[in-house]
């Protein structure tokens, strides 16, 4: 007996469960306004697959399907129509490994029917062939329909090459016209044979990874033939961007642009890079990556920042801007753009006993309506990182300033250098249109002491560490790993014996009280210490060491509340 659906039940979302148990059935519930219809049936010319479930949202036509309570039904029996929702749904939950895994593959091994379904439907299921290593490429691309061809050679698949994989990708690259992405990982060598190969347009390209593995290739000068109007993400690793002229004019739909491992004699000035993004309106990732201090012989007579006003260029869709280099390069480059949208900046410099940011801090200062929250720095082995986290109009925006030194005395100059350029306290700062970019209500120091060889944080001087906290006065919360508390004792609040001999008073004087009022002011809005990376032994071990601390805040009417903390809290 067949019982339509009330109309006041609108069906919502049909969900179809294929399973190998003989004798399954269709089954159709009602709950509340939402109608789901379940669907089980037993496969009989699909033995590989043992559960297959998709949920597709209802249309109006559906709205008045009629059912049967209990109706025995095999998957040969389901409408094509309704089978290739299943596979469509398939591929959508497979998101981007559709195409890389093959996906389609084994729906078209199933059955011939499935077979048929599939490659009739290329365009919906997005039908593409994948060469890679150890494939038949060539019988693939002889005997398949003329789909869209993805070469993946790249990093992420860490193969041999061999003789045979060398001919095969020659082999495709003479269908430049189908190809969709092409991700190449190889020698020098064997990725200049490769591109050599690369001449002709290729027009549904959207994709292109070229990384040399080992020393710097040159690409010819009719790479792709100057044209690929569809390419969407571009990563250059160890490969000069100085040929690529034509090729980057005809990219006005690129979204990614990565130039990674630049090596020396491949430099190009922020003004030549300027120029060519600026014909990419839809450009929303940036990432340059130099690998020496030394420009390109002749280069050091080109002026990173002529005198003189300089026209401005608006990346419109720029949400990310990644760097890493010497500071008077991106300097360089952000005195030359806008990016209104931009939310991630992540910026590592080479180590200079001088860092002179003005341009970074005006590029951050005018990123309107961020409101910066907390900022986090780490020592680590290599480098020491600044990361100032916080909310803004288009969402949430991080900004990551690094160097890279292994030395810890090192890493507290370079912070201190770039904490008082962005809080405007530098030295040389114009008072007048200073404003402070760090007005964070909670700071984190974070410290990998296993890691950190050469000077100790014993050796540091003091004054680099108090220079440290100024631009962070409004700071309410600092969390500190456990084995800075020592050394931050001693730089929030000095020696009693050494500060009484220094003043010529009691140690328990008027005089001494100032002292400490005076010594205060480094963090005077401090309510919280977060211990990290602490255990029960440490906790009374570091208590007894800031114990004076403790005692000189309440004296002055600030107490601090002490909380051990995991770093992951």
């Amino acid at each position: 007996m067949e019982a339509p659906l009330p109309p006041r039940y609108g069906l919502d979302q049909l969900n179809i469960g294929v399973s190998a148990e003989s004798g399954a059935t269709w089954h159709v519930e009602r709950k509340g306004p939402n109608t789901k219809v379940e669907v089980g049936a037993a496969i009989c010319d699909a033995p590989h697959i043992s559960h297959l479930q998709v949920s597709v949202p209802a249309n109006e036509a559906v709205s008045n399907l009629k059912y049967f309570p209990f109706i025995l039904v095999t998957i040969d029996k389901l409408p094509n129509d309704i089978l290739l929702e299943v596979f469509d749904q398939y591929r959508l939950l497979s998101a981007g490994d559709w195409p890389h895994l093959q996906g389609w593959y084994k729906l078209a091994h199933t059955s011939q029917r499935w077979r048929q379904l599939v490659l009739t439907s290329s365009l919906r299921l997005n039908l593409q062939l994948r060469c890679t290593f150890r494939t038949p490429v060539v019988d693939m691309i002889d005997h398949f329909p003329p789909y869209p061809l993805i070469l993946d050679y790249g990093p992420r698949n860490l193969k041999t090459w061999t003789t045979e994989d060398q001919h095969n990708l020659l082999f495709a690259l003479q269908h430049l016209l189908r190809a969709k992405e092409i991700m190449l990982s190889a020698s020098q060598s064997i990725l200049a044979e490769m591109t050599v190969a690369m001449i002709e347009a290729a027009p549904r390209l959207e994709h292109l990874t070229l990384h040399s593995q080992s020393a710097e290739i040159v690409l010819p000068r009719n790479f792709l033939n100057g044209d690929a109007p569809q390419l969407r993400h571009l990563i250059l690793i160890g490969v000069p961007l100085a040929t690529l002229g034509p090729l980057l004019s005809s990219t006005t739909s690129l979204i990614s642009l990565v130039l990674e491992r630049i090596p020396s004699p491949a430099y190009f000035s922020p003004t030549s890079l300027v120029a060519h993004v600026r014909s990419m309106p839809h450009l929303q990732k940036l990432s340059i990556g130099f690998l020496s201090t030394i420009p390109r012989p002749g280069f050091r007579g080109e002026p990173f920042l002529p005198r003189g006003p300089m026209t401005r260029v608006t990346l419109p869709a720029l949400t990310q801007l990644v760097y890493r280099g010497v500071s008077a390069y991106i300097e360089a480059l952000l005195a030359r753009v806008e990016t209104p949208l931009i939310q991630d900046v992540n910026i590592t410099l080479f180590n200079q006993l001088t860092l002179r940011i003005p341009h970074i801090y005006s590029f951050l200062r005018d990123i309107e309506t961020f409101r910066p929250a907390r900022a986090r720095i780490d020592f680590a082995e290599t480098s020491a990182h600044l990361i100032v986290s916080g909310q803004q109009a288009s969402g949430f925006l991080d900004i990551s300033l690094a160097v890279s030194c292994p030395r810890l005395d090192f890493q507290v100059s370079a912070m201190v250098q770039i904490c008082s350029s962005l809080s405007g306290t530098s030295v040389g700062a114009d008072a007048d249109t200073a404003a402070l970019l760090l007005p964070v209500d909670e700071l984190t120091l974070e410290f990998y002491e296993s890691s950190l060889p050469g000077v100790g944080r014993d050796e540091v001087d003091p004054a680099l560490w108090r220079a440290l906290l100024t631009p962070f006065r409004q700071a309410r919360t600092l969390r500190l790993h456990v084995a800075l508390a020592p050394v931050f004792e001693r730089v929030l609040f000095p020696d009693r014996t050494q500060v009484a001999v220094d003043v010529d008073v009691d140690v328990d004087g008027p005089a001494l009280v100032a002292e400490e009022r005076e010594q205060e002011l480094i963090l005077p809005e401090l309510h919280t210490v977060a211990l990290l990376n602490i255990d029960e032994f440490l906790l009374i071990n570091t208590w007894m060491k800031l114990h004076t601390f403790f005692e000189a805040r309440d004296r002055a009417l600030r107490p601090v509340t002490v909380i051990p903390a995991l770093l992951s809290s």
